[in-house]
């Protein structure tokens, strides 16, 4: 017998689902959020305004600063970061939960408010970007960053450069200084900007002298949003490449080794945990259907810690395919929506 497993059933990640998750929930798996096939949409996404209290860039001490700046912030340009070393979301360029890209939407990012009345601020909670219905989305279910964990009770929409260019930098402006590190230029790129961030990361410690006059390894607003600054410079010369359309995934259920071999992108001969999610979530077209995407991840995160017992985050491919293994489990939790 399959195993089956219920999100916020004991065992699961979460053991006390929310009231309105489980009058949502019909029966087991993805039937939240879904009709009578994976295609419909029975259930709109919940979407709520962002936050409207003005935002403060202020500027924190390094303890406040943990959840903010990469390893590869500060003095000097970034180094590329491999693959396994990111959030598979920022490895593709993608909001961490819908697994779209992130520049094809309205962007925001995650706020922490602080003091009261008249000394009440708001400052960024982490160096993370998502699109601004997705980040309403954690507001109202998570009130934490998937990708680093940090709690946060706000949700800012990011303008865009062009239009409000101080707005843009007080937002992408992580840990508030007045001034932007590497990392925190290539992030706000990535997410706003249709460009190829991917060589823009290759090259930007070469690049970074260009606009870092004074070569302490920041750049400020100017030099980033002026006539002829690095945004124009890089959308200029670095224009996003179109790649090739891959064919659709295959089936999980009838051919679950091919299945792992496509989303097994890195050739790393294991599937991380989120990297299961997003294959999923893409595998059944989930895009908005924000409650589908709940309770899929819920699935997961239910499930994961049989086939990974020993925490490493990943799961090989016998694991993946052996009898009652991940491939079987997940089949057995789709019901009538596998594919």
């Amino acid at each position: 017998t399959r195993r089956r497993f219920q999100a916020g059933s004991p065992g699961a990640a979460d053991p006390e689902p929310r009231p309105e998750e489980q009058s949502q929930r019909m029966g087991f798996g993805f039937n939240v959020g879904f009709g009578t096939t994976s295609n419909s949409r029975t259930m709109p996404p919940v979407v709520r305004r962002a936050d409207t209290t003005a935002f403060v860039s202020t500027p924190r001490g390094p303890l406040q600063s943990q959840h903010l700046i990469d390893q590869n912030s500060g003095s000097g340009a970034s180094t590329p970061r491999s693959a396994r070393d990111s959030h598979v979301a920022e490895t593709y360029g993608e909001c961490a939960v819908c697994f779209d890209p992130l520049c094809a939407q309205r962007t925001a990012v995650l706020t922490q408010e602080h003091g009261r009345g008249m000394r009440k601020e708001r400052t960024r909670s982490c160096a993370h970007f998502f699109h601004l219905a997705c980040a309403n989305e954690l507001r109202v279910h998570h009130a934490k960053c998937p990708i680093c964990r940090a709690p946060f009770n706000g949700v800012l929409l990011v303008p865009s450069p062009g239009e409000d260019p101080d707005g843009w930098f007080a937002a992408v402006d992580v840990d508030g200084d007045g001034r932007l590190s590497p990392s925190e230029v290539l992030e706000a790129l990535r997410a706003q900007i249709r460009c190829d961030w991917h060589a823009i990361e290759r090259q930007l410690p070469k690049l970074w002298r260009r606009w870092d006059i004074n070569g302490d390894g920041y750049v400020e607003k100017n030099e980033l949003v002026s006539r002829g600054g690095l945004i124009e410079y890089v959308t200029k010369h670095f224009p996003k490449r179109e790649h090739r359309e891959r064919p659709p995934p295959p089936s999980i259920a009838r051919a679950p080794n091919e299945w792992f071999e496509y989303w097994d992108e890195d050739g790393s001969g294991e599937l991380e945990k989120e990297e299961v999610v997003r294959a999923l979530v893409k595998t059944f077209g989930l895009g908005a259907d924000m409650p589908s995407l709940r309770n899929i991840r819920q699935i997961v995160d239910a499930v994961w810690c049989v086939f990974d017992p020993d925490g490493s985050g990943a799961v090989d491919r016998r694991e993946f395919l052996m009898r009652d293994g991940l491939a079987d489990t997940i089949v057995a939790s789709c019901g009538a929506w596998r594919t």
